[in-house]
């Protein structure tokens, strides 16, 4: 029992020196947390956004991720190309309740590239607060084991400096979107996340948050009157970690006309060096829902008997009726 508690207390402090941003299977459909710049890019007035991802609880406690968002395109009326959204997410992580809690305003700003608006550029840039905190109580050490038992109530030894802290960060990011046809489409990607640098450590001293860099291209492209291809790939760096996840999606257009939507969606993911992720969704009308799962093949596979992580992934879209109002000229009436 004391050596699982100090092996979780070593790991969670580990983790804290060489932290690592949240990752979601379903990147596709976690959009502020995948670029700034994706704020306010999709057909309609407001989205909500949420995900959530449940990861490794064969092995211990598991690993436990939630993230929400909401946008709002062109709420400043002299700016209607400037689009605004909040993000949060919340990791939880290993049997110390060891908790990273991010909160962002997202701003970003669109520039026709040519006239009939099939070529747009974003730039987009996030600013908040990220915090982390430990509970220290949940584990076990030495001075609590007297006469053969053990007893929480007697005190570790010790000297724990903080076991919480907040940091302003800061991110940024640039996407374009080229639209041959109304079923032809192609997003490329590229955001940088933690610019800011805020200290992880929870003994003073000063150890920063790596920087992480996410290039992504993804694509919607037409097969046949009922059936889109939706490859994407995605290459993430973060110190000297990196993940790279390739894979597609395949859509079924049952019916489809203006908001009036019933899709179905299915697709298989690799994760590199790490899982096979696979993943099934549908559109109804305003709604998206995903649903994968990432079967592990890494050195991990032994002790996770290849189970990984759970992942749903939801969306509305929201888009305000505008009445069109005709003028028409007064002809004036003779006698």
């Amino acid at each position: 029992m004391r050596k699982t508690s100090l092996f979780f207390l070593s790991f969670s402090l580990l983790t804290c020196a060489l932290a690592q941003d949240i990752h979601f299977s379903q990147y596709n459909q976690s959009y502020l947390n995948l670029n700034p710049a994706a704020t306010g890019q999709f057909d309609g007035d407001y989205r909500f956004n949420g995900n959530y991802r449940n990861q490794w609880s064969s092995i211990s406690e598991p690993f436990l991720t939630y993230s929400v968002s909401m946008e709002a395109k062109g709420l400043i009326k002299k700016l209607p190309q400037l689009d605004m959204g909040i993000v949060l997410y919340q990791d939880e992580a290993g049997l110390g309740d060891l908790k990273t809690t991010n909160a962002m305003l997202s701003l970003a700003y669109s520039k026709k590239l040519n006239s009939d608006s099939t070529f747009l550029i974003r730039g987009g840039i996030q600013m908040g607060l990220l915090a982390r905190s430990i509970n220290f109580q949940q584990f076990s050490f030495d001075r609590q084991y007297q006469n053969g038992g053990f007893d929480s109530n007697l005190d570790n030894g010790e000297d724990f400096v903080r076991d919480g802290f907040s940091s302003f960060n800061f991110n940024a990011g640039i996407a374009s979107e080229y639209r041959i046809e109304q079923r032809k489409s192609f997003t490329l990607g590229f955001s940088l996340f933690n610019l800011s640098q805020p200290n992880q450590s929870f003994q003073g001293s000063n150890i920063p948050l790596d920087l992480r860099s996410t290039f992504y291209l993804s694509s919607d492209y037409y097969l046949s009157e009922k059936m889109d291809l939706l490859p994407s790939i995605l290459y993430s760096r973060q110190g000297k970690f990196k993940e790279t996840v390739i894979g597609s999606n395949l859509r079924y257009r049952m019916s489809s006309s203006g908001f009036y939507k019933r899709n179905v969606y299915g697709g298989v993911w690799y994760r590199n060096a790490d899982a096979i992720i696979v993943s099934t969704g549908m559109d109804y009308n305003q709604w998206q829902v995903g649903l994968s799962y990432d079967i592990n093949i890494s050195d991990l596979d032994v002790a996770s008997n290849n189970r990984g992580g759970l992942e749903i992934a939801v969306t509305y879209i929201f888009k305000e009726f505008k009445p069109i109002i005709r003028r028409y000229k007064v002809c004036p009436k003779f006698l």
